[in-house]
Order: C-alpha cells, then structure tokens, then sequence
C-alpha cells in the first residue's frame, strides 16, 4: 500500500524539507493502491508528526472514506512524468510545482501568493532552532511553476494559480521578508503599495572600499529595486539578535550607501502596522522619483485582508510538534 500526499498536506511537507526529494514516482503510482489504510495512515502520521488532521492524500477517483482524519480527494487527471516524488517507503508527494496548483483549488489569491513564495524561498522550518527557521535551496522556481503550468491544460485552478504566481517572488530568506515585498510590491487591488519590479537577495559585488566596510565579498540586499539602486532591509527584533549580527548588518547597511545604494530599514514594529509600512511606502517612491497614488477605492478593504493573511505558518503543522 502507497499513500500520496496532496495539497495542503504536500505543503506542510515541503515547509519543513530540508531539500526537494529526489525520487521520481511514475505517474503509474497513482492507483487504487493509494486509497490509505488505517495502517497506512498510523505509519504516516508516526513518520510525520507534523502533519494537521485531516491528512489531505490524493486517490484516482473519489470515493466515500469511513477513517477518520483523513479528506481523499479524487483526480484521474494524466499527470506528466516527475509529478510526483517519492518521500519514504510507500508515500509519496506531489512535486513542488503540482503542490502550488492543487494548492490553487482552495486557498485564496493572497495566501496562494504567499505559499508560492515559501516554495521559491530559502528557507524552511525547524522549531529545534531559535530562530525557528533553516536555509535550503528554493525547492522550485517562479518560472519552473510556469513552465508545469503550461503543461497542465484543463486541470482544476489553473487560472488561479496563473493569476498568483504573477505575484510570487524567489529567494526571499523569511517569511517576514516574503510579507513585507507583498505590502510594498502588490498592487493597491490586492492590499499593496504597487512598488513592482523589485528582487530578493540578488547577490551584488561591491567596490573595494565597500567590501572593507563589509569585510565580506558580496553583497545581499533583502528586497533591492535594480531601477534606483533601492535597498529595503528587514531587521528583525532587535532583542533576538547577537551583537555580531547586529554589526554585520550595520557594516552591511554602511557598504551598501558606501556604494551609491539607497537603504531603507524595516523594523518588525513597522511591518506590523498599516500605517508605518505606508511610511515606508512614501518614503521608498521619494526615493524612486515616484509618487505613491492609491486609486483602488477597494484598498483599505484589500489590506485589511493582506494584514490578516499575515506571515505565520503556523496554521500548516500541529501546534504540539511546533512547541516541542
């Protein structure tokens, strides 16, 4: 017996990852011998302890299931070989990029944006860790997500997930990070500030006197705007860093100017409140030679719904393995 993790299920794996699997599955797999067990789910959730109930799993045509805490969902779509991947003995996922259009089908626009991001991010999570998070390799791309889309005509939230991924970002290294460029970066219908065309954590190589203020080779800015040479940094609570990390990012802040480079920082305070990201706004297009107009009458309304969706993944695993 085999069991397929779909969905939102998929995604919960994926968050805490360290890399993308890389076992392909033959689309074969998916067969009756995916319907789960009462075995096949114990030994899932003993593997995987972080997995929500119900355990969302995947099945080539819906049928009535009478196990608890489980939600089958039915598909005889013909999936393209790579599709799915196989994670340990007798499960196996949907690949990073069939995960964000299954995700398509019943998250909204906003955190489908937001879940494509944590997919295309650096970064994964790890309550073991203070910070609570890990670095990785981006297990997909905005434009390998694309290029699977493409491949998949006529499948269920297509269209969605066309419309989000407009909006998703690569390499972002938090999720505070992936938050604060959809406040300044979504357009006003969607809750933001309309600051398009920005990219995270583009490596930059720094003039001679920038790299001995830095005492490093390379420079990372967080959210950088090529077309002005706009840094926006975000500097998380101050009381969680170390004094080391708190003079890396001021020698980094100092090289970056040395350079030419606007710098804006971004505080955690800030990035929770409406009204101060609207400072930072202002304050960015100033420097772009840009001026901030919002148009959309639905903006308060769009924002309000942005700020609720948040940056906590929280939702995603079990609050016991979290706090374990």
């Amino acid at each position: 017996m085999r069991v397929a993790l779909y969905g939102e299920s998929a995604f919960a794996y994926y968050l805490v990852a360290g890399d993308a699997p890389s076992a392909v599955a033959p689309p074969s797999v998916l067969d009756k011998s995916c319907y789960p067990t009462q075995a096949t789910l114990d030994y899932v959730r003993e593997r995987m302890p972080y997995l929500t109930r119900p355990v969302h799993c995947l099945v080539p045509k819906w049928e009535r299931c009478t196990l608890d805490d489980v939600h089958l969902h039915g598909s005889s779509y013909p999936y393209r070989s790579g599709s799915f991947l196989r994670i340990d003995h007798g499960v196996i996922v949907s690949c990073p990029e069939l995960c964000f259009l299954q995700l398509a089908q019943s998250l909204d626009l906003l955190p489908l944006i937001q879940a494509g991001c944590f997919l295309c991010g650096t970064f994964g999570l790890d309550p073991s860790v203070p910070s609570g998070l890990m670095g990785r390799t981006p297990l997909t791309s905005p434009r390998r997500i694309g290029a699977y889309l493409e491949r998949c005509p006529g499948h269920d939230g297509l269209a969605r997930a066309r419309e989000a991924l407009r909006f998703v970002c690569a390499e972002a290294a938090s999720p505070p990070e992936v938050f604060m460029r959809l406040v300044l970066g979504l357009p006003a219908r969607l809750g933001g500030f309309g600051l398009s065309g920005s990219v995270m954590n583009r490596r930059i190589k720094p003039s001679k006197r920038a790299k001995a203020l830095a005492g490093r080779e390379s420079l990372v800015p967080d959210l950088y705007l090529p077309d002005c040479n706009l840094d926006i940094e975000f500097d998380s609570n101050a009381e969680h860093l170390t004094s080391r990390q708190i003079a890396k990012d001021s020698s980094k802040r100092l090289a970056l100017e040395a350079d030419g480079y606007k710098v804006i920082s971004v505080t955690t305070r800030q990035l929770c409140d409406r009204s101060e990201m609207r400072s930072v706004a202002h304050e960015a297009g100033s420097r772009m030679s840009r001026r901030i107009q919002i148009r959309a009458k639905s903006f308060g309304n769009a924002q309000r719904k942005l700020y609720a969706t948040g940056w906590s993944l929280r939702a995603y695993h079990r609050r016991e393995w979290l706090e374990g």
